[in-house]
């Protein structure tokens, strides 16, 4: 029971790590800055949590661990996102200026990617929210409503819209829980799915939503720890190899193939190795062109250096147009439900009527 506590006692320390981890990386720089090694500096940290925030102490005093071994990305294991520890493996091999500015240069980054994920999940939370809410409607409407109105009415005397309607009731009544469950299971398989498939048609896939905004973001990524090693004078191969040690495997797949196009004879310009799928067409093109230019690093350090700002407008674009996309589908089928609804009630009230009639 005390390892579980302790175990969830640092998971919530490296979340609440992750969020502010561009804080981290920035006072990090400034400490180097001043001349303070990274390992006094963190050692101050885990002083200062253990008197004023013990559940922060053994996080500090786990990545002390790592550092005092010479890994400051093992210290960001579990807190850092992959490409930010592909970047910091990169710079800690320079002095401490190279150190301080890479970390610097790595706060902005995170600041970027943060916020360009804000706007994502702003753009996208409110449609899912209108899926659930709308599942959650016809659902009741499917348990309640319409056996109310079965009762009253035989479903072969109900309109078109109306047995459409009689139809998905019956199919929610008798196989809504199959059907939660079955939808539960598509998005834990998309949610694997997402950074661990790999074949030709994931890379067919990564071309439309959802898939491609998965695609813009980790690429827009990978240009920028790519840019952030060759600014520390990292050849683009070695980077590469560098970037394989912690990529996932969707990434990693990507990788190795645009290492295998750098190695072919006929690969005389870094620029079409990269098309293997991992980037959007427009950084792809990019990059072809930074490789034909007279300095090419630099070129690929200046495509690193905006790529977060040009894909977060692209990703917004994407979000609104999948925000679209939902909220139509949404609407037909409240639509749908609504035109079942009434011109059933309405068939039933000139039957009513017809009845009545009759009766006089």
């Amino acid at each position: 029971m005390a390892n579980l506590l302790k175990s969830f006692q640092l998971w919530n320390a490296r979340r609440r790590m992750h969020a502010m981890r561009a804080d981290f990386y920035f006072d990090l720089s400034i400490s180097l800055e001043d001349q303070v090694p990274i390992f006094n500096a963190i050692k101050k940290y885990e002083s200062r949590a253990r008197r004023r925030d013990p559940a922060m102490a053994p996080l500090y005093f786990e990545m002390l661990r790592n550092v005092r071994e010479g890994s400051l990305a093992g210290a960001m294991q579990g807190i850092g996102t992959p490409v930010e520890r592909i970047i910091l493996d990169a710079i800690q091999t320079g002095n401490d200026k190279v150190l301080a500015d890479g970390l610097r240069h790595l706060s902005s980054v995170v600041e970027d990617t943060d916020a360009m994920l804000a706007t994502v999940r702003k753009a996208i939370t409110y449609p899912l929210i209108l899926v659930v809410l709308f599942s959650a409607m016809i659902t009741a409407f499917s348990l309640f409503a319409v056996p109310v109105l079965e009762q009253l009415m035989h479903p072969d005397k109900w309109p078109l819209m109306g047995r459409g309607l009689y139809f998905v009731s019956k199919v929610i009544r008798n196989f809504g829980i199959f059907i939660l469950l079955g939808a539960i299971g598509l998005v834990m398989l998309f949610i694997w799915a997402l950074p661990n498939w790999t074949s030709p048609m994931r890379r067919r896939l990564d071309k439309f939503l959802p898939f491609s905004m998965y695609r813009d973001y980790n690429g827009a990524l990978l240009v920028v720890a790519l840019a952030a090693m060759m600014r520390a004078n990292i050849s683009i191969r070695a980077a590469l190899e560098r970037a394989i040690k912690f990529a996932s495997p969707w990434m990693r797949w990507h990788l190795r193939q645009i290492l295998r196009r750098l190695a072919t004879v006929d690969s005389v310009a870094f620029g079409t190795a990269f098309q293997t799928g991992i980037l959007s067409t427009a950084i792809e093109d990019r990059i072809e062109d930074a490789s034909e230019r007279s300095n090419p690093v630099e070129s690929f350090v200046k495509i690193g250096n905006s790529a977060i700002a040009r894909t977060s407008k692209s990703m917004e674009k994407s979000a609104g147009l999948l925000n679209a996309i939902l909220l139509a589908l949404c609407g037909m089928a409240l639509l749908f439900m609504m035109a079942g609804f009434f011109t059933t009630a309405f068939e039933l009230q000139n039957g009513i009527r017809a009845q009545s009639t009759r009766g006089r």
